[in-house]
């Protein structure tokens, strides 16, 4: 693998040298004679756009020309498209953990703990699990060592200011540090973590005392193995091409977790005392993190997370819903991925109780 990986590094470059004259050819060629439209005029100011748009529009072959312009670009300057940044050994991270840190986490802060006053307000505890930054746990096959220790120092920022706030809090990143000294936390192609990753999170938070066990005997169940392009490979190259640079595709045994089926009254609804609310990290089944918390909790957890929505929105819907005025849990644990305090819209659009409810 690593002769065809060295063999592929002059291969591809070859291809795409080899393709531009093609690729021009075919596209002063098209019908319609785009080129035609072109004059000294357009050297005056508009050139560079007419010929972005002129190529993403005319040249045949658009989507493997890219995927073989983007492999030439990774194997020979070693950087990706905007969105990535490459590390060591074929490992990604992505561009959002590189964004300037915030002036201050005292507005975050401030809107997690009424989020806090909220929940407590109909007898719900909130346990806050802020997930470390890829680049921190994963510093050793990061190419920028002084972000990964600027992203430590945030995290630990942000757990001495939740902290202080009195915001009941889990410290993931700990257990995911220890365990990159025996097996990857996170996937090397994909911002998000491995099933050992959520695992050791999971058993961290049913550590840490702040939820008090179950006693339900839950069965664990594998489900089928499923393998997947990492989300950051397509910063880079196609799916097709990817596995030739050596940025293979990931694999994950994920698992479902059930509690036995009680059979004392068929008619009365379940209540569950604990709700998941967070990102993809929580959401996907793919890394089990629900499912690691039921075991390990030995209760039902009632996954209330949502992919590609951050961690604020799906929170503010739960606040909102049916679900939560009927029947509040006892805990509700929200996942906050730490890049997601970096962005400066994080909590635009939120709302709070009973303001956000009323406006449905």
């Amino acid at each position: 693998m690593q002769r065809f990986y060295r063999i592929s590094r002059y291969f591809l470059p070859v291809m795409f040298f080899g393709y531009v004259p093609f690729a021009n050819l075919a596209v002063y060629e098209e019908p319609g004679g785009k080129l035609a439209a072109f004059d000294m005029a357009a050297l005056r100011g508009s050139v560079t756009h007419s010929f972005d748009t002129l190529y993403k529009t005319a040249m045949p072959h658009r989507e493997p020309s890219i995927g073989v312009m983007g492999a030439a670009r990774y194997l020979l300057i070693g950087e990706g498209r905007k969105g990535v940044v490459v590390g060591k050994d074929g490992w990604l991270f992505t561009t959002e953990e590189t964004r300037p840190l915030p002036a201050s986490l005292s507005p975050s802060v401030a809107k997690i703990a009424e989020i806090r006053d909220q929940l407590a307000a109909h007898g719900t505890r909130l346990i806050v699990v802020p997930l470390p930054a890829k680049v921190d746990v994963q510093a050793a096959e990061a190419a920028a060592p002084e972000l990964s220790a600027e992203m430590a120092g945030f995290y630990a920022d942000l757990l001495a200011k939740l902290n202080a706030a009195q915001i009941e809090t889990v410290d993931a990143r700990t257990p995911l540090v220890e365990l990159v000294k025996t097996k990857p936390a996170f996937f090397a192609t994909d911002t998000h973590w491995t099933l050992d990753g959520a695992a050791a999170v999971a058993a961290t938070v049913a550590k840490s005392g702040l939820i008090p066990l179950g006693s339900a005997q839950m069965t664990r169940s594998e489900e089928p193995k499923t393998e997947f392009a990492g989300d950051l490979v397509s910063y880079v190259t196609t799916e097709g091409i990817a596995p030739m640079l050596g940025l293979d595709r990931e694999d994950a045994n994920p698992y479902v977790v059930a509690a036995p089926a009680d059979t004392s009254d068929i008619f009365a609804a379940a209540q569950v005392d604990v709700v998941l609310i967070g990102t993809s990290y929580s959401a996907n089944p793919h890394w089990s993190f629900a499912e690691a918390l039921k075991l390990d909790l030995h209760q039902d957890v009632l996954n209330a997370a949502e992919q590609g929505l951050g961690p604020v929105k799906p929170m503010d819907k739960y606040l909102a819903s049916d679900s939560f005025r009927d029947a509040p849990p006892k805990v509700v644990i929200w996942e906050v991925p730490l890049r997601y305090l970096t962005d400066p819209k994080l909590w635009d659009d939120h709302k709070i109780g009973q303001e956000l409810a009323s406006a449905d």
